[in-house]
């Protein structure tokens, strides 16, 4: 068996081993899925550089008050969205991304090749849910994409009360 190790393999393993992360970013995925055209890119990359940009900020000395309940208030906000099958323009659904992905980043600190291996994973992780909405989509239903988004949504309040 062939295992990531390093900075780089932490960094790239973060988004699919910390559940709240895994969550986050699959729902934005899907929620750009849904909102399609110019939002299917758009929406992760926002989320994708805001997750950086407050991971650096954090790396500084900046904190975040909050920043925990704000995650679990982000799969929340997220899953609602996509159960809810929200269509929102393009700018709102960015800066929502973006706002939902700061909490995400700021939660972990590490080298250049950690923020680099980070990037990469969310990216993956991202196109996961962009994937799986666009391919529910296509067979007509996107029942199943609300259903993913509830289920996002229902993880993020139990997060909040503290189950998970």
């Amino acid at each position: 068996m062939t295992t990531v190790t390093g900075a780089f393999g932490n960094g790239l393993t973060t988004p699919v081993w910390v559940l709240q992360h895994l969550l986050g970013i699959l729902g934005i995925g899907m929620w750009a899925g849904q909102a399609g055209g110019t939002a299917v890119w758009q929406v992760p990359a926002a989320a994708v550089t805001a997750a950086l940009a407050a991971g650096f900020a954090a790396q500084m000395g900046l904190r975040l008050p909050y920043a925990g309940p704000g995650l679990a208030a982000s799969l929340v906000v997220i899953g609602s969205l996509v159960a809810l099958g929200v269509r929102a323009p393009a700018v709102l659904a960015v800066l929502v991304a973006a706002v939902a992905a700061v909490f995400h980043g700021h939660a972990h600190q590490g080298p250049p090749l950690y923020w680099a291996g980070f990037a990469a994973g969310l990216m993956l992780v991202a196109c996961g849910g962009l994937g799986l909405s666009i391919a529910v989509t296509q067979a007509e239903s996107d029942r199943a994409v609300r259903v993913c988004g509830g289920a996002v949504a229902v993880a993020g309040v139990l997060d909040l009360v503290g189950v998970i």
